[in-house]
C-alpha cells in the first residue's frame, strides 16, 4: 500500500518565515520600482524614438538588401553614425544596439527570400524610419 502522507507536514512557524521572506522580497521590489523613474529621468526626451529608430534600421539592414538589392553595410554605417552622434554612455549605447540587433535577428530568422510580405514590411519601415528621423530633427534638434 502506497504512503499517502504529504512530504512536509504543516508547521506554522515555517509558514510565518515564508510570509516574512515574501514581505522582504516585496519590499525590495518596491524599492526597485521607486528607483526606476530616477533612471528614466536621466534619459533624453527622444529616447523612445531613438530606440524605435534603431529597431527599424536593424530590420532594414536585413530586409532592404533582401528585397531591394541594396548594401547592408550602408545601414550598418548609418547606425554607427547615429550612435557616434548620440555620444551615449555604455548602458544607453548597449540598449540601442540591442534593439538594432534584436530586430535584425528577428527578420533574419523569419525570411530567407523576399516575398510580398517582406517587401511590404520593407516599404512600411522605410516610411516609419523617415518619419522618425523627421520627428527627431524637428522636435529634438540640438
Amino acid at each position: 500500500m502506497p504512503n499517502l502522507r504529504p512530504i512536509s507536514t504543516f508547521n506554522p512557524r515555517l509558514l510565518g518565515m515564508r510570509w516574512l521572506a515574501t514581505g522582504f522580497l516585496g519590499l525590495g521590489l518596491a524599492f526597485c520600482v521607486i528607483d526606476a523613474p530616477k533612471a528614466a529621468e536621466n534619459l533624453p526626451p527622444y529616447e523612445q524614438s531613438l530606440r524605435r529608430l534603431s529597431a527599424v534600421v536593424g530590420a532594414l539592414m536585413f530586409l532592404d538588401p533582401l528585397c531591394n538589392n541594396t548594401s547592408a553595410t550602408s545601414w550598418y554605417e548609418q547606425m554607427a553614425a547615429l550612435l557616434d552622434a548620440e555620444n551615449a554612455d555604455d548602458a544607453r549605447r548597449r540598449n540601442i544596439t540591442d534593439r538594432f540587433n534584436r530586430a535584425y535577428r528577428t527578420y533574419a530568422r523569419t525570411y530567407r527570400s523576399c516575398n510580398s510580405q517582406a517587401a511590404k514590411i520593407t516599404e512600411i519601415y522605410h516610411a516609419e524610419g523617415q518619419a522618425l528621423l523627421n520627428q527627431l530633427k524637428l522636435k529634438h534638434a540640438r
